[in-house]
């Protein structure tokens, strides 16, 4: 006996095979520095207009292009060290700070990033300096999700081996130092509004320049979420560097997605 299909799901799949399906990806007149420009081009293809919105792409799912790493989402932190005074109530209380503390946004990322020899030295809070869950990497950063499913990063000054830190602001050289923290409450909106209504679709793609299937995966919520940020499914990609004011803070799985597929279409 045949299944009847969720008429959303047929609509998203009458959309890719007409739409995306075997169609030469044409990026043509978009910033080609720009990472995210084939997806901008995936999106108009579905008749997706590009928007912020916390709430599914397309009939109650999210769409996501595959990749070695896909991104669930570019998630700021609820406060970073750098945050201004009224805004960083909660760092301030963990780490007995008060609202006279100003830090910059520069120096944040010189002190917690890397630079970038072929980019003029240019600073930047990610790659290599970047924690992971439950391990503290040996820029002395640590990622942690307290009882509350608070997801939060430390600093220590003495477990950094970093040889250049004595140019720090004194506020820095002392351990278990909060500098970047997302509520609970802001990210399980992210999550639930996003992912937890019918789930997902992803399109693949096997050769450089067409798609050739759409997968659909189940729904899924912010304990599921957590839950795989601890057993190191989901990361934290933090993309931030200097002389760019978005954060990018970017959330990303692999195998996370497969896990999660239950069908796919061609």
């Amino acid at each position: 006996m045949e299944v009847e299909i969720d008429p959303d799901k047929q609509y998203i799949i009458d959309l890719f095979r007409n739409n995306v399906k075997g169609v030469e990806i044409q990026l043509g007149g978009q910033n080609t520095n720009h990472c995210g420009r084939e997806g901008h081009w995936l999106e108009k293809q579905m008749g997706i207009i590009h928007n912020s919105k916390n709430e599914p792409d397309l009939r109650g799912y999210e769409m996501k292009k595959h990749s070695a790493k896909t991104t669930l989402g570019d998630f700021s932190a609820s406060e970073y060290a750098f945050s201004r005074k009224n805004k960083r109530t909660m760092i301030n209380q963990l780490n007995d700070w008060s609202d006279d503390i100003e830090i910059s946004r520069s120096d944040f990322i010189k002190c917690f990033g890397t630079p970038n020899t072929n980019k003029n030295n240019r600073y930047s809070w990610s790659g290599s300096c970047i924690p992971h869950y439950n391990h503290w990497n040996k820029f002395g950063q640590i990622l942690h999700i307290n009882e509350n499913n608070d997801i939060i990063i430390y600093y220590s000054f003495s477990k950094d081996t970093r040889t250049d830190k004595e140019h720090f602001p004194l506020i820095f050289k002392h351990d278990d130092i909060v500098i970047a923290l997302w509520k609970s409450e802001k990210m399980m909106a992210h999550i639930n509004n996003k992912f937890n209504s019918k789930g997902f679709f992803m399109c693949k793609k096997n050769s450089e320049n067409k798609y050739d299937s759409i997968c659909f995966g189940k729904a899924f919520d912010f304990d599921y979420f957590i839950e795989c940020i601890k057993n190191k499914l989901i990361i934290f990609d933090s993309g931030m560097y200097d002389g760019n004011s978005r954060n990018y803070s970017q959330f990303r799985g692999s195998a996370f997605w497969e896990n999660l597929i239950i069908e796919e279409h061609f």
